[in-house]
């Protein structure tokens, strides 16, 4: 049996590759799995239609299919281990139709997230979860890793967004589970089943996820403490003085030193760095929880408080956190990132902890990562 040929007679022939050139180009991902996994044909498919049609041919010639987005994810889930058919989702990348008197859009899996975003606050609306691959990661991706990022701690993680899906499981049946209202309480909450599954349970063709309007206002601060612990502490008080940051992000001094070249003038004596960011609906609400997490800083011994004037500094602030991760892996042989995730009181002891566990096995372990709702990377 020829494969593509078989599957070009279900849905044409400028949808199937299998030239080893393509395939290549889909063998790896974003994770740290270094080898190399080649599909046996890579399809494009442009409608649900046609993933049906692949899905049904592969059920019945019991052939793995694997969906992909952009292939950004940490965890392996678009790599063809087993080789078979994998599905790229980069020719569905269409919004199609933003609902602003019900707050929300329904879109095509292949929608880069960080387009989703500038499409949306283009008419004053908010679509929070903001993973740090925004700008390349794609929705259906988001879907299947139930992304979050630095937003979450005061907006929540994807799966609080989703409302409807339409999904083609593994007999090829078309799903479509959810409802676009605000209220619906009946029955089993379908679409969270999905989110999170990693593509282990169906395929999702069609995404509708809620909106909430933009607060117009924000403040973004980088603030550098002397040592770890002080940043840590940071974290839990200003959560007790009940400031719900947008963002709450920490940065050991390993972490940022392999990214100090290119944010702002850090100085020296710096230990650890805290990346916050408030907003509202008002300049003076703003102002009154700025003026509230420098007095907390000031009694955890604070160095500087850099504060962003324009989005031109918010971006500049910004730019290091985004970029550490994919520096550190251009500066090292390799890197294994773990996800760490505990009390946000318990911070300055974990870090404590993985600096003497460095010490015993060796090796550099920068840590950073979502301090607002417990979530370090090591």
């Amino acid at each position: 049996m020829n494969l593509r040929n078989e599957i070009e007679k279900l849905i044409g022939d400028n949808k199937v590759f299998d030239s080893l050139e393509h395939r290549e180009t889909y063998a790896r991902d974003e994770s740290t799995i270094k080898e190399t996994y080649l599909p046996d044909l890579v399809v494009h498919p442009e409608s649900t239609e046609d993933v049906a049609k692949v899905v049904k041919f592969a059920y019945e010639h019991k052939i793995p299919v694997v969906p992909r987005g952009a292939g950004t994810g940490l965890s392996g889930g678009a790599l063809a281990i087993h080789g078979g058919i994998m599905l790229s989702f980069d020719r569905m990348k269409q919004i199609l139709e933003l609902d602003e008197g019900n707050l929300h859009v329904t879109l095509q899996p292949g929608v880069i997230t960080g387009e989703l975003h500038k499409e949306v606050e283009r008419h004053g609306l908010f679509y929070p979860p903001d993973p740090a691959s925004l700008d390349d990661c794609s929705m259906g991706g988001n879907i299947a890793e139930n992304a979050g990022g630095p937003r979450a701690f005061k907006y929540g993680v994807t799966k609080n967004y989703v409302l409807e899906l339409e999904v083609v499981i593994g007999n090829s049946e078309i799903l479509r589970v959810g409802r676009r209202t605000k209220k619906w309480v009946v029955g089993y909450n379908m679409p969270q089943i999905f989110v999170g599954s990693e593509g282990t349970l169906g395929i999702v063709t069609e995404i509708t996820v809620a909106l909430i309007p933009k607060p117009p206002q924000i403040q973004t601060l980088l603030i550098a403490f002397p040592d770890e612990y002080s940043a840590g502490k940071t974290v839990s008080e200003i959560v007790k003085a009940q400031i719900l940051p947008v963002t709450l992000e920490f940065m050991d001094r390993k972490s940022f030193d392999y990214v100090r070249d290119k944010a702002q003038n850090i100085p020296e004596e710096t230990g650890a760095l805290l990346l916050v960011e408030v907003d509202g609906w008002s300049e003076s609400e703003v102002i009154e929880q700025t003026e509230k997490i420098a007095e907390i800083c000031e009694k955890q011994n604070v160095i500087e408080i850099f504060a962003a004037f324009s989005e031109q500094d918010r971006e500049r602030l910004w730019h290091a956190r985004r970029i550490l991760y994919t520096t550190l892996e251009e500066n090292s042989q390799r890197v294994r990132s773990e996800d760490i995730v505990v009390k946000r009181e318990l911070i300055p002891e974990v870090v404590t902890y993985v600096r003497k566990l460095e010490e015993k096995v060796g090796l550099p372990l920068p840590t950073f990562g979502h301090a607002g709702d417990g979530n370090l990377h090591v």
